[in-house]
């Protein structure tokens, strides 16, 4: 197997030799590639990718077709042209849109240096003009499709909490023509029960655009038609979409959705993935369908999750990244090109919006699973367990050693106390909301109301002190 090469290279940008011996140095060369392109997953690999001066490269794009060897290629004949997605090994991570033959015949010899001729069309012929290009020094990147950006579509956006005011800022600021915005009906908030407009629906009024805000939205969409969408972009709306108003618009429906689909389908999918201990989550824009996240897949983008990470600083992060991710696909997927893909139903998991009872920590679980509860309810709802028979809201909470009883308090320090677990891994509490008092951190609480604390007190169960 050989190293694949990785942009900035010169031997990228050769015009590469003609291979003039066909022996048996070269078809150990031929099974060398195939084993560097089947290891790093691709679909071909060309010699100067392995930094081999060669006009040689393999392709295998599935069992049909079958692994293919070029040697010396020339395409002699060709017909039609499509737009399509294109990566490279040589250029990890980064994916673009290029124009190419539909069909090609290529000209190409054998490891026996006989002159034969390739018939190629589609994904086949795509990767082989890919890897020829290869050969005389360029790369897809030089050959980027530039689409419409769409923004004389007519798009009405529909969406309710903050996650989706950032995908409806950088809608306006890119200069989308966002004709109305839908979102969900006010709500009492407060002891004095005052109405309180959405995020999205303030941020719409600023920017002038009219809201509306049917009660059911399966029923009540006879305005939302009137509006004439080209598309409708939905981010964290709320409610399930009828049919017939998701198949009005000429490009249909989308969605920008906080996870990986099809892991993830529901209201709550980053306290999940958070709760679950997920090292990494995204966002999805799907086609809108009248079942619960169940679209066809239109692009994703992958969002690390680090250690310290709490739903609201993952809910900034996935924001921006959904955000972003919008707006790079748009004009491509309002061009035609994107060929979106069906989920897995295999591998579909599901995300519930949180109750109250799943916010209550359970101590006889592992540390490592209650601080991941902690994190994957911080800032909302909030975990909480119950002290000397009052409910004390956790807020966040450090990962350290100790054991005892689960949920006995089992060490006191200054800046916070520590819980003993289901097993080794403790949890030290270290930011807090006891009952009727101001969330405070461990410190403040430890100088307070944590005095009367004591080793062998018990939190989620009766209160116990020897």
């Amino acid at each position: 197997m050989y190293k694949v090469v990785e942009v900035p290279n010169d031997i990228l940008r050769v015009t590469c030799e003609p291979v003039k011996k066909f022996d048996k140095k070269l078809r150990q060369t031929v099974d060398r590639l195939f084993d560097t392109m089947y290891e790093y997953d691709g679909v071909g690999v060309a010699a100067p990718q392995v930094n081999l001066n060669q006009r040689l490269a393999v392709v295998h794009t599935d069992d049909e077709t079958g692994p293919l060897v070029l040697i010396n290629p020339e395409i002699i004949e060709t017909s039609g042209r499509e737009v399509g997605l294109e990566g490279c090994l040589s250029i990890p991570g980064e994916f673009g849109f290029v124009e190419r033959h539909e069909s090609i015949v290529v000209k190409n010899q054998d490891l026996k240096g006989r002159t034969h001729t390739i018939q190629a069309s589609g994904f086949f012929a795509r990767a082989i003009q890919h890897e020829m290009d290869h050969l005389d020094g360029v790369l897809f990147t030089d050959k980027l499709a530039v689409p419409n950006p769409g923004k004389d579509k007519r798009i009405v956006f529909m969406g309710t909490p903050t996650f989706a005011v950032s995908v409806l800022e950088r809608l306006l600021e890119e200069g989308y023509n966002v004709v109305g915005v839908v979102s969900q009906p006010d709500k009492p908030v407060g002891r004095k029960r005052e109405l309180k407009p959405t995020p999205v629906k303030e941020c719409a009024l600023r920017h002038g655009i009219p809201v509306l805000q049917p009660e059911k939205v399966r029923t009540d969409y006879a305005e939302i038609l009137e509006l004439k969408p080209d598309l409708i972009v939905t981010a964290a709306y709320g409610q399930i979409v009828p049919t017939a108003l998701l198949e009005a618009p000429p490009h249909g429906a989308i969605n920008v959705h906080a996870s990986l689909l099809p892991k993830y389908r529901g209201g709550a999918p980053i306290h999940q993935a958070i709760l679950d201990g997920e090292s990494e989550t995204g966002v999805t824009i799907m086609y809108m369908v009248d079942k619960l996240d169940a679209g066809d897949m239109i692009a994703n983008t992958i969002v690390p999750i680090e250690e310290t990470d709490t739903v609201g600083s993952l809910f900034d992060k996935l924001a921006v990244a959904g955000s972003d991710l919008l707006i790079r696909t748009l004009p491509a997927f309002l061009e035609g090109w994107i060929e979106a893909v069906p989920q897995d139903e295999r591998d579909v998991t599901f995300a519930p919006n949180i109750s109250r009872e799943r916010e209550q920590i359970d101590w006889t679980k592992h540390g490592e699973s209650i601080y991941n509860h902690i994190r994957g309810m911080n800032p909302f709802p909030t975990a909480y367990s119950t002290l000397e028979g009052e409910r004390v809201k956790l807020k966040m909470g450090e990962k350290t050693t100790g054991t005892g009883q689960s949920g006995e308090v089992i060490r006191l320090e200054e800046d916070g106390f520590v819980v003993a677990t289901g097993n080794d891994v403790a949890i030290k509490v270290t930011d807090l909301q006891p009952a009727g008092k101001k969330r405070m951190d461990g410190a403040t609480f430890m100088r307070g109301a944590g005095q009367k604390l004591r080793i062998g007190d018990r939190l989620g169960g009766t209160h116990e002190r020897t």
